[in-house]
């Protein structure tokens, strides 16, 4: 299945005015989402195909409380893309007829672990941990198109704590909900967005997938998060981009513990 599909999230309403064919949009939810600073209300989203985000860890109110907006779903909406595992339990109980895809970005680095997640969800996000030849391995051997990183900030972690907050309170500083935090030790930056349910960390750098293709992709995912709608139409025309790298599409991640090969 060879497409030109993107499914990029949406950091601002002003992105919805871009005029670029073969984009899905994909909408990080109030109370459900975390990472982004603007999030959005099921009743706000009237772009048709659209697919929602939750991405935030569940508990037993918030599951209570997406049971009930799930039930209500609006007909706009396509595809659930999602996190936290309890998701596949509500879909079922509710019967719901949309287009499932995990995207737990440090899950899915291997065949074996991305085959069992197909059994349940239609598709799944390749995770940014892995080179190009482990992508193209798994994408050559799994039945059912996958969704790949294009252009974004990789997620480094997610707490549940207010870090930006819990920080500003003990040392008096002013609070921000968004800050580009220096690593003194390893002289790394990451970028941090913060809202009540938790604390989402970023590579500062963009990781820049575009030449990257495969005959087996669903969609070219695409995190704007820190974009003007100028680079990201840029970003869709091959321009060239400052502040990117392509993380570890070509080098081994020091991240990961090695896989056997048949676990590839």
């Amino acid at each position: 299945m060879k497409t030109n599909s993107y499914l990029i999230a949406v950091t601002s309403e002003d992105l919805l005015k871009l005029k670029v064919k073969n984009i899905n949009f994909l909408f990080p939810m109030t109370g459900y989402s975390v990472g982004f600073y603007h999030t959005f209300t099921f009743e706000e989203i009237s772009v048709p195909h659209s697919y929602i985000f939750i991405n935030r860890i569940l508990d037993k109110e918030t599951i209570s409380n997406l049971k009930r907006d799930l039930a209500n779903l609006p007909e706009t909406i396509a595809g659930i893309c999602f996190t936290d595992l309890g998701i596949l339990h509500i879909v079922k109980e509710l019967n719901l007829s949309v287009q499932l895809i995990y995207m737990q970005n440090h899950n899915t680095t291997n065949r074996l672990s991305i085959e069992y997640y197909l059994e349940y969800v239609d598709s799944v996000l390749l995770s940014t941990d892995i080179t190009e030849e482990e992508m193209r391995l798994i994408l050559d051997n799994v039945k059912k198109p996958l969704v790949v990183p294009y252009f974004m900030r990789a997620d480094a972690m997610y707490s549940r704590r207010t870090l930006l907050t819990n920080y500003a309170d003990h040392f008096g500083y002013p609070k921000k909900t968004m800050e580009t935090l220096q690593e003194e030790i390893t002289d790394q930056s990451f970028f941090a967005v913060e809202n009540e349910y938790g604390t989402v960390l970023y590579a500062d750098k963009f990781i820049d997938y575009r030449e990257f293709s495969h005959e087996n992709i669903l969609y070219y995912y695409i995190n704007p998060l820190g974009l003007t709608n100028s680079e990201i139409e840029a970003i869709l025309n091959g321009e060239e981009i400052l502040n990117t790298d392509t993380g570890f599409l070509h080098k081994e991640t020091y991240y990961r513990l090695k896989e056997e090969e048949e676990c590839l």
